[in-house]
């Protein structure tokens, strides 16, 4: 007899397919890399969060020039985006991109994959900016 769920990791599967957690505060970590780009993703409480570092602020010693200019666009920038986006400064001077996203929950693994190739097609314009600023 074939169960009408069965463990996977973190999760639970039905047989329908569906991913749900196994413990309501459970979540799930994983990571890919696209156009030399780390996307941490984070799976909890039917969200996918993500964080991928965009580019790099030149230091002031070193590109005060291009940091003058970098500042401003980036601020520019941050106001043009959707609502759950956020740019943040790290403290290498890294500039990381940060998105949450909805998800209906639970899933299959078919509807966890759609709104990550979404996010990386929103995000393309994004890395082409800062590739053409000088900032990648």
């Amino acid at each position: 007899m074939i169960p009408s769920t069965m463990k996977l990791g973190p999760f639970l599967v039905t047989d329908g397919g569906k991913l749900s957690f196994r413990a309501p505060e459970a979540e799930a970590r994983f990571s890919f890399v696209w156009r030399k780009r780390c996307f941490a993703i984070r799976l909890h409480d039917g969200r996918l969060d993500s964080a991928v570092p965009i580019g790099r602020v030149p230091s002031s010693s070193a590109g005060a020039e291009r940091r003058a200019t970098a500042l401003p666009m980036l601020r520019a920038l941050s106001q043009q985006f959707p609502a759950r986006w956020r740019l943040s400064l790290l403290p290498d001077h890294r500039i990381q991109l940060e998105i949450a996203q909805d998800l209906a929950w639970p899933a299959t693994a078919a509807a966890l994959f759609t709104p990550l190739f979404g996010l990386v097609m929103q995000v393309a314009p994004v890395l082409d900016l800062m590739e053409e600023a000088g900032l990648a």
